[in-house]
């Protein structure tokens, strides 16, 4: 099978559809369906079932799916490898962080560390918890700093990096902000918070739970990084949850947080690799650089 197949079949999987699979691919629909043919006759299996919605995969096309999914990471493993062995200590390190960890943590190791190796090359992408560790279990990052999930994907290897405190924000001058001091007090609040599919929301929904109150009372809800609250925040009376360091820089201005341990949470950040990837030397010594530096 060509690997430009199983590329081209892997986007087919993923959109259910010739038409956006085949624009995805920057080829015609007729193209991908002689792909799709070529596939089919090579196995002797039946990959895909059409309907008038759509294409979905057969059983045989989910192991493809699976098998293409690992043959790919595998050639781009073997591809950085070889790339690594002809560039010794050069090469590129590509970085998921959230956004608040940019500034506070990675952009002072990136100043120390691109001094000590002027050849190295980083592109970083900022991004939820969640959307960062699918990225790089889609190999499309090297390395991950985020926050640890209740469950660690078993393809994922990873190292602590220390708390993250997360608080409960609201304007300075909120009308009721004296008399918010316990989680019952906040039931009658409304929110703006992150959207109800990333870990942080599903992590504050079961403080609630625990504590026998229905859950948060949500205005706004977003997959953008909780910081992008700030302004909203500053301008109304809904609640945000906000890591209390951030609260202590300008994007935190005119806001504070809810005093009390009640009102306090502290999450497991974590740098995060994939367990059977390949790290070159200098993605792995920056990872290092990155467990010293937190």
């Amino acid at each position: 099978m060509r690997l430009e197949d199983l590329q081209a079949f892997l986007k087919l999987a993923e959109h259910g559809n010739l038409h956006r699979a085949a624009d995805a691919s920057g080829v015609t629909q007729s193209a991908l369906s002689k792909t799709l043919a070529r596939l089919e006759a090579g196995s002797g299996l039946r990959l895909v079932e059409r309907s008038g919605h759509g294409v979905a995969l057969t059983p045989a096309g989910v192991s493809l799916q699976a098998h293409a999914q690992r043959v790919l990471l595998a050639v781009g493993d073997l591809h950085g490898d070889l790339a690594e062995q002809r560039q010794a200590r050069a090469g590129a390190v590509r970085v998921g962080v959230l956004p608040h960890l940019m500034s506070t943590l990675l952009s002072p190791l990136l100043a120390r560390f691109v001094a000590q190796r002027p050849l190295a090359q980083f592109s970083i992408e900022t991004q939820l918890s969640a959307r960062l560790l699918a990225l790089l279990q889609r190999a499309e990052v090297d390395l991950v700093l985020a926050a640890r999930p209740d469950r660690v994907p078993r393809d994922l290897a990873w190292h602590p990096l220390g708390p993250l405190d997360l608080r409960v924000a609201l304007r300075a001058k909120h009308p009721r902000r004296a008399q918010l001091r316990q989680l019952a007090d906040l039931t009658a609040e409304r929110w703006a918070l992150p959207a109800s599919s990333l870990y942080l929301r599903h992590w504050l929904d079961e403080r609630f739970t625990e504590a026998g109150l229905p859950p948060p009372r949500v205005a706004v809800e977003s997959t953008a990084s909780p910081s992008a609250f700030a302004e909203l925040l500053r301008q109304s009376d809904l609640l945000g949850v906000m890591p209390a360091q951030l609260l202590g820089q300008p994007e935190g201005h005119g806001l504070v947080a809810l005093p009390g341990d009640a009102l306090l949470w502290r999450r497991e950040l974590g740098v995060f690799w994939r367990a059977a990837g390949y790290l070159s030397p200098v993605c792995a010594d920056f990872r290092d650089a990155v467990v010293q530096g937190a």
